[in-house]
């Protein structure tokens, strides 16, 4: 997938200082901070500042400060007399010059219009006449009405028009979609769910007046759009994960205090929030990591006499955070991996977490005298292999005859480190997306053990993303229109946290439907940290060979 790293930080930037805020595709509720702090000499750019350029620049809102000054750089929009006026409202002549200049139209062409208000000698006519010969605008009663206001549906349907936005009436999620006219529902619909023009809690407010400063915001976007769709579309989707990791990541710092080596309450918890990038305070991680020497000091280095899994947890935990697992309070925790027989004692699961605990950082297998049979790569990753039901996927269990959602997406993480170099796993790996591929429900949803619940679907996204699968695109996983990512967005609470089964759904004796669940938000959080990494190019979630 190709990305233009500047451009895809620009959109990203002017994604996120935008208020106007609806319930549509993009939530950026938790934004308003974040972007005050940004100044316009951040901006890539060798032009001058607008600060310098506009004498009513604090009169600019923080939202449009970088939109404003890649529409002046771009030559959009231009100020007057020294200021740029952003709460001004823009005429429809004015804003048809921006919407030539942003599209590159040439304006000498012959004549089309007939517009009984707009004459030749007008500094708007050639602007005008190309925008009507290329079907962006239209007259009403010959005439144009060059000096009205533009209202935000009338912009929605010149910019729908202009970049040539597909409608979709499956579904709308604007709250004052019945005040919107008729003839511009559907391209309202379009650049909303582009967010390209959104609105604010109240709605979208078709009829408002277009602003100085909002359709600078929108032509900048619309720019951007028409200059890279797929770098555009993909800087929506990560805003919107981003928002999701900030919510979460808030709450799993409220909720655990005191990571400690655990399944829940700890060590996955800390996983999680070093690979989403959030800035943490690194008293937290110093807390946990003095929890794990402590723990080891009075076990005397042991964490569990068959569940090796435990070790596997503080190896990725530790790794994440740069921490030398060789050396834990004298312990060296590659240790006891080294026993094969001991370590597949746990079933698949062993094997498995060890290779993902193990390829991490790829981590060598101590050699331990003693151990009845020395643990090797080859003999993990052959296990696997061999416990692969018929058919494709896995289980839990030396014999199972039905394979399961979360072992499969496991059995799959394990073993992508070896996908394109082993014609076997890659076989094998086939045929489990294969599986999971068929035994997706409606709407994007995975069981497991009776009952559709995050979990299952947040594995799912950690190994689609691993393969360099996009899970929200990928037409495999996609049922209804709805992608596995949205499955498990959908399983967000408001607080931050993941409901295990939502309310209403069958109890498969986890957490009660309905209820906020703390191993439930620790897997959606990797899993979301997992998807936004690979939109953003970054090393797979596993793969921790980036932390210094």
């Amino acid at each position: 997938m190709r990305r233009n790293k500047w451009l895809a930080w620009l959109l990203i930037v002017s994604l996120i200082l935008s208020t106007f805020m609806t319930n549509a595709s993009v939530s950026l509720a938790n934004t308003n901070n974040e972007s005050s702090s940004l100044e316009t000499d951040q901006v890539p750019t060798s032009k001058p500042s607008i600060k310098a350029l506009y004498s009513d620049y604090n009169t600019i809102s923080s939202w449009a400060v970088v939109a404003i000054q890649q529409a002046t750089n771009q030559g959009f929009i231009q100020g007057s007399d020294g200021k740029f006026n952003p709460q001004s409202s823009i005429t429809r002549a004015e804003f048809t010059k921006i919407l030539v200049l942003l599209l590159n139209l040439e304006t000498d062409v012959e004549q089309t219009i007939s517009f009984a208000d707009v004459a030749s000698k007008d500094w708007h006519y050639d602007y005008v006449n190309v925008a009507y010969k290329n079907g962006l605008i239209n007259g009403y009663n010959n005439k144009f009405n060059p000096q009205a206001t533009i209202t935000r549906e009338e912009m929605a349907v010149i910019i729908s028009r202009a970049l040539k936005l597909t409608t979709d009436t499956s579904k709308s999620s604007i709250k004052d979609i019945n005040k919107i006219s008729a003839w511009a529902k559907l391209d309202v619909e379009a650049v909303v769910r582009l967010g390209i023009i959104v609105g604010d809690a109240a709605g979208f407010n078709p009829q408002a007046a277009v602003t100085r400063e909002m359709a600078a915001v929108v032509a900048v976007r619309s720019y951007l759009y028409k200059q890279d769709t797929e770098a555009y579309i993909t800087s929506l989707e990560v805003t919107k994960i981003n928002n999701q990791l900030k919510k979460t990541a808030t709450f799993l710092l409220g909720s655990v205090t005191d990571p400690i080596i655990a399944s829940v309450g700890g060590d996955w918890t800390v996983f999680g929030l070093a690979r989403s990038g959030k800035q943490i305070d690194q008293a937290y991680y110093a807390k946990y990591y003095g929890n794990v020497v402590q723990t080891l000091k009075d076990n005397a280095g042991k964490l569990h006499n068959v569940k090796y899994t435990e070790y596997d947890r503080v190896i990725l935990a530790l790794t994440a955070i740069g921490k030398d697992i060789k050396d834990v309070a004298g312990y060296d925790l590659r240790k006891p991996l080294a026993d094969y027989e001991t370590l597949i004692k746990q079933g698949i699961n062993g094997p498995i977490f060890a290779l993902i605990a193990l390829d991490s950082k790829n981590y060598e297998i101590l050699k331990v005298e003693g151990v009845k049979t020395q643990t090797t790569r080859e003999l993990l990753i052959q296990f696997i292999l061999d416990r692969e039901i018929a058919g494709g996927g896995w289980a839990l269990g030396s014999n199972p005859t039905e394979a399961d959602t979360d072992i499969t997406a496991m059995a799959v993480q394990g073993l992508t480190p070896y996908y394109k170099s082993d014609v076997k796993v890659k076989a094998a790996v086939d045929r489990g997306l294969a599986w999971l591929s068929t035994v997706l429900q409606s709407d994007g949803i995975y069981t497991s053990w009776g009952a559709a619940n995050s979990e299952s679907i947040a594995q799912v996204v950690v190994a689609l993303t691993g393969l360099g699968i996009n899970p929200d695109q990928d037409t495999r996983f996609i049922k209804n229109g709805e992608s596995v990512v949205d499955a498990l967005l959908g399983y967000a609470s408001s607080n931050g946290g993941f409901y295990h089964v939502k309310s209403g759904g069958a109890d498969n004796g986890g957490a009660k439907p309905g209820e906020v669940d703390l191993m439930a938000t620790d897997q959606a959080f990797y899993a979301l940290s997992s998807y936004e990494r690979f939109l953003t190019n970054k090393n797979r979630l596993y793969d921790m060979t980036d932390v210094k």
